[in-house]
């Protein structure tokens, strides 16, 4: 699992604004806690889900239909979150950000978070 690969992942049941159901979801945790996921005790990704549910937005990264991604998709950067490996199905990789795709990304994260 690398930085910009898309991924299933169960966020489990929706809770009031929170997301939730089996969804598509971009891994944002840098590729060192990547790498070595299965040597430390907290075993959490960091990720934004995709939404099919699409509008333009300064919070948003819009994903064409590409590889195992079969929707036109939104990466929702403000709604970024740490769930448990568990949650993840990892045996295939939907897709992975474009470079332009990584840039916007990148961008919006800096803004949200005031970085």
């Amino acid at each position: 699992m690398r930085w910009g690969e898309i991924y299933l992942v169960n966020f489990a049941k929706k809770y009031n604004s929170e997301f939730g159901k089996i969804r598509p979801a971009v891994v944002l945790q840098n590729d060192v806690a990547n790498r070595n996921i299965d040597k430390v005790d907290f075993k959490g990704i960091t990720v934004a889900p995709l939404t099919t549910r699409l509008f333009d937005s300064s919070v948003r990264v819009r994903v064409s239909v590409r590889d195992l991604l079969l929707h036109e998709s939104d990466i929702c950067v403000n709604e970024v979150c740490t769930l448990d490996i568990s949650r993840f199905d990892l045996t295939k990789c939907l897709t992975k950000l474009t470079e332009d795709e990584s840039q916007y990304v990148k961008e919006y994260l800096r803004r949200h978070l005031s970085l």
